[in-house]
């Protein structure tokens, strides 16, 4: 893991280690690990993107009053992504592990506390548990208590900006970072990202094609969706909040086309090379992809629909279907999503003017030109690689006193590299979009029959 990482670093660059001066962190919402009183692990982790709750939050959604308990404790709405969730499906299902449960970590409060022996965690990943009052900034005793939980099961809640303690010996010796180091209390996955992409004012916006798709709007205030459509948490900042539509599986869906079709890659040819092919073999293939329209929904989908029991599907395959076909269907699926995340969160009466583009998709000229033509709003790329590592980076300094402020370290750091920006729309795109939402539309019956009959074998 992080001991691994490290070494590896060590070895490629000896001298790397002694010039820390401090360590930044951010990790996978949601995700989290179970330990007993002496810090032992009791089970595997469970991931955001797992679903096994969706019981458990259909018997929520059941209850209009239990409902809106959750709504006005959190300002959020019970979904399986969310950490409570989890716990309880560990609380119902696994009594034998739960009665040693005394601590749960989300995935990057885990590695600080193996680093420093601390327990601590920010308010971005807090707002991801469903225990946590974002509008007020603490954790809720009433979800607690509804939960059945012990207040005590969760750590304390910081700012992002603040150190929570120094590499211990023992992970000094595990990973090479000099004992003593200060560490950074960090923050969630996607809000280091947008901070890296320079999103510290209200109204400012990214949209991220990583693993999950999601686009994130900075706001001075919290915007609850009484529609249950989108998402309001806490940003790594103090006073701010994002507004998210998240699309569950975006280039996570181009990574499973290449498990699926092009398994061979891994040893002889890497993982990013099989993406550059990709990338080549969309560039004749028409806006539109030949009348293949493809649901991004390979494990359920979140915004709008927050339906676990949605798939992927594949519509409009013909005799003259080709491969490349199926690439480019793909990213534009995603990109409909995504648009559809958009159009969501504007009903809220937020504008979106910009967009900064980040995650993997944004390597891709292909997918960069096809988003934009579909969104139609200006898109800027960013002229460093990974904006995570640059908002985590930010946010350590600003701990240390590196930097008088966060928006001073954005101001001096921060560059965009290129725009792009499609005015008109596109015709062909229109009409898909449009037929786009209908599938779903037509189709989420179907999900749930099709959900009822796997449950069943």
């Amino acid at each position: 893991g992080l001991g691994q990482c490290c070494q590896a670093l060590q070895n490629r660059k000896p001298n790397l280690m002694s010039s820390l001066i401090g360590v930044g962190i951010c990790g996978q919402m949601h995700t989290q690990v179970y330990l007993d009183g002496t810090g032992k692990i009791l089970r595997t982790a469970i991931t955001w993107m797992d679903q096994r709750s969706s019981s458990i939050v259909t018997r929520i959604h059941q209850n209009p009053d239990v409902s809106s308990l959750i709504f006005r404790e959190t300002k959020n709405f019970a979904t399986t992504t969310y950490t409570a969730l989890h716990m309880k499906w560990v609380q119902e299902k696994q009594p034998e592990i739960w009665s040693q449960v005394k601590h749960v970590l989300i995935a990057k409060d885990f590695l600080k506390y193996r680093l420093t022996g601390e327990m601590a965690t920010d308010y971005s990943d807090a707002a991801g548990t469903l225990l946590f009052d974002v509008e007020s900034c603490r954790w809720s005793e009433n979800m607690f208590n509804y939960f059945g939980f012990p207040l005590t099961l969760l750590p304390d809640v910081h700012a992002s900006h603040t150190i929570v303690g120094n590499v211990t010996r023992r992970a000094s010796e595990q990973t090479g970072i000099p004992a003593g180091t200060p560490v950074a209390n960090g923050c969630a996955d996607h809000t280091a990202a947008s901070l890296g992409a320079g999103v510290v004012h209200s109204g400012q916006v990214t949209a991220i094609i990583g693993t999950a798709g999601v686009i994130s709007v900075c706001s001075d205030q919290p915007l609850p969706d009484n529609n249950n459509s989108t998402l309001c948490w806490n940003y790594c900042l103090e006073d701010r909040w994002v507004i998210l539509g998240i699309t569950q599986t975006a280039g996570e869906s181009l990574n499973w086309f290449k498990n699926a079709f092009d398994p061979a890659t891994g040893s002889d040819q890497g993982a990013s090379d099989i993406f550059e092919v990709y990338n080549r073999s969309v560039r004749n293939v028409p806006d539109g992809s030949n009348g293949l329209i493809f649901l991004p929904y390979l494990i359920g989908e979140r915004t709008p629909y927050w339906d676990p029991n949605a798939r992927g599907v594949f519509f409009g395959v013909g005799i003259s279907t080709e491969k490349a076909d199926f690439i480019k269907a793909i990213m534009e699926g995603v990109s409909f999503a995504l648009r559809h995340n958009v159009e969501t969160i504007e009903e809220l009466g937020i504008g979106i003017d910009e967009i900064r583009f980040l995650g993997g998709g944004s390597k891709s000229s292909v997918w960069l030109h096809t988003l934009a033509k579909i969104l139609t709003k200006p898109i800027k790329t960013l002229s460093v690689s990974d904006a995570g590592a640059l908002g985590s980076i930010m946010l350590c300094g600003k701990a240390l006193g590196v930097y008088p402020s966060v928006e001073k370290a954005v101001e001096t750091m921060v560059m965009t590299d290129k725009e792009i920006h499609y005015e008109k729309p596109q015709a062909i795109y229109e009409k898909q979009y449009e037929l786009f939402l209908d599938l779903y539309e037509n189709l989420k019956h179907s999900f749930q029959k099709a959900a009822q009959r796997r449950n069943h074998n």
